[in-house]
This record gives C-alpha cells, sequence and structure tokens, in this order.
C-alpha cells in the first residue's frame, strides 16, 4: 500500500516573507560578539516598538523616521548617534539580504539633518524635475501640508506659553516645542517642495497597452498562481501599505512598459521569482 508523506513545512525566512523579529533573530546570530552585548538591546527596542510580529516589507520610511525623532532626541548628540548606529546596522542588513525593497537605513538618521539637510536635498532635487503624482497621491500630500501648517501654528502658541514659564536655559519644554517646530518645517519644506513642480498624472496621455505609472495592475506569480495586486507610483508617492509600490523598486521596474499578458522576471528573498501580467487598469 503507498503511503504519502506531507512535504516539510516552510519557515517564514525560507519563504522570504519575515517578521521582524525573526529578522532580528537573523540579525543578530551573524553579529560579532563585541558589539552584540550594546547593539542588541537597542535593536530589540526598535522591533518592540514597530511590532514584532508584523512583516517587515510593510514597514515604511515615515515609521522610520518617526522612530528616529522620538528616540533621537531623547538622548544628547553623541549617544543618540551610538544607539540609532545600530539601528541602522540592521536596517541596511535587511536591505544588503533583499529581504526588503526599499532602503529604510537612509531615513534613520539625527533631527538635525531630517529637518534640514533632507529638505534641502529634496529641494534641490525637485529643482531639476518635475514630480508625477496620481491625483489620489496629490491630493494625499496636500491635505498633510494643511495639518502640518495648522500644527506648525500650534507648536509657535507652545513655544510662547514654555518660553513665559522661566530660564528658557533650563526649560525642557522650550527646547522640546523648538525641535518639534524644526521637525514640521522640515516636513513642510518637503512637500511644498514637491507639490511645486508635482505633475498630475492624466490616464488620457498615458499608453493604456503598458504599464505605466498610476497604472492598477495585478500580478501573478507562475509558480503557485499567488496573486497581487499594486499601482506604480513615483519614489514620493510610494506606500507598501496603500500597496502603491515605486517604478525604482525591483518589482516596480519589472513591470513598467510591459503590456497584459507579459512575464516578468523579479529578484526576490527566495530567488529570481516570475510573475505574469494578468490585470492593468
Amino acid at each position: 500500500m503507498a503511503t504519502t508523506s506531507e512535504a516539510p513545512e516552510t519557515t517564514q525566512e525560507e519563504q522570504g516573507v519575515l517578521s521582524l523579529n525573526e529578522a532580528f533573530q537573523t540579525y543578530v546570530r551573524q553579529m560579532p560578539q563585541d558589539t552584540k552585548k550594546s547593539a542588541q538591546p537597542e535593536i530589540a527596542k526598535f522591533v518592540r516598538w514597530m511590532g514584532s510580529e508584523r512583516l517587515i516589507d510593510s514597514i515604511i520610511p515615515s515609521e522610520i523616521g518617526d522612530y528616529n525623532d522620538i528616540f533621537g532626541a531623547k538622548t544628547a548628540t553623541r549617544d543618540a548617534t551610538e544607539r540609532l548606529s545600530a539601528v541602522k546596522l540592521f536596517l541596511t542588513f535587511l536591505k544588503k539580504k533583499d529581504f526588503i525593497e526599499v532602503n529604510l537605513a537612509q531615513h534613520l538618521r539625527l533631527r538635525k539633518s531630517r529637518t534640514s539637510a533632507a529638505a534641502k536635498a529634496v529641494a534641490a532635487e525637485n529643482q531639476t524635475r518635475s514630480v508625477r503624482l496620481t491625483q489620489s497621491g496629490y491630493n494625499e500630500m496636500t491635505k498633510q501640508l494643511a495639518q502640518l501648517q495648522e500644527e506648525r501654528i500650534r507648536i509657535v502658541e507652545d513655544i510662547q506659553r514654555a518660553a513665559a514659564d522661566g530660564d528658557v536655559r533650563e526649560n525642557a519644554p522650550l527646547e522640546a516645542a523648538r525641535e518639534a517646530q524644526g521637525m514640521t518645517i522640515g516636513k513642510i519644506q518637503e512637500l511644498e517642495a514637491t507639490l511645486k513642480v508635482a505633475v498630475i498624472i492624466d490616464a488620457k496621455d498615458q499608453d493604456d497597452t503598458r504599464v505605466h505609472i498610476g497604472s492598477k495592475v495585478e500580478l501573478t506569480e507562475t509558480s503557485s498562481d499567488k496573486t497581487v495586486k499594486y499601482q506604480l507610483v513615483e519614489p514620493n508617492e510610494a506606500n507598501p501599505l496603500a500597496s502603491k509600490i515605486s517604478i525604482v523598486s525591483p518589482v516596480g521596474s519589472a513591470i513598467l512598459g510591459h503590456k497584459l499578458g507579459d512575464e516578468v522576471k523579479v529578484k526576490t528573498p527566495r530567488g529570481q521569482q516570475v510573475y505574469k501580467i494578468s490585470k492593468t487598469s
């Protein structure tokens, strides 16, 4: 009588879909002993803050920026650099191993750099080119800008109240309000620079026979028949949680310009995968 045996279960790591905690454990196993003692607690704190069981490819750059703002601002500059550098190396490892598509490490930096240099870099880049956005992406950025402008007014009021409380040289609320003001102004500058040169994508001007910026596509993995749905957007608008992927991401760059029914090869943590473009709109 023939017997059947079940195929051995594969781990999330083998499938290329890791939780944040699994990615953390993978990283710790290859860490040098001389750095593990100091770095491991800082990375563990980051994992707990983000959510240990969430998938690593669901983390978006703005969350890294929020972590940077909260924990990088609570310590002296030198100490903050040392603490954040451990997390940054962890994020760099994830990108190097192709566990994530987006280089999240570049969004982890000290507050001063994030609120001034980053805004200037975005503004300088945008001055030399237009930024193509979907209508929904443009609307979302406009809404976010309005919210930040209202927040800036509230922060000014906080600064005025804190300044009236006494010695400004040892006034923690005043310092916190000023730091919040700098961060908010930096974000406002980035959004204003982007919206200033934004061009709304007009579907009538696109070649409907090929995948283009703004296209909504359904991809079928040929080896498993699993399907995923994405909208292709510029990097400024990318948001994996909303299924919006950048044209420079591995999947985005692979399908850009292709037609319905085409099969494309994409490098993933599981190796090279083949996807068929099964639907476009």
